[in-house]
């Protein structure tokens, strides 16, 4: 895992406060993730014959979403 800084207006910093920015930056990096493995399920769906989609999109869904929510669990 890598540490970044970002600058970030004082006035935003102010109004929200740092913890709720935090947060904020980890919901959409959570979202880009879970969108990134979407993709990669689609596209593995393209290229597969003779599968059971549901059953394979149910376990990349499953799987996915069990990513996610290990990700937002607080002691993660």
């Amino acid at each position: 895992m890598a540490t970044i800084q970002v600058q970030i207006q004082d006035d935003l910093v102010q109004r929200f406060g740092v913890e709720a920015i935090k947060r904020m930056i980890d919901d959409e990096l959570a979202y880009q993730r879970f969108r990134l493995l979407e993709e990669g399920v689609q596209a593995a769906l393209q290229q597969a014959e003779g599968v059971n989609w549901d059953k394979e999109f149910e376990e990349a869904r499953q799987k996915a979403f069990d990513e996610y929510r290990k990700k937002r669990e607080p002691n993660a």
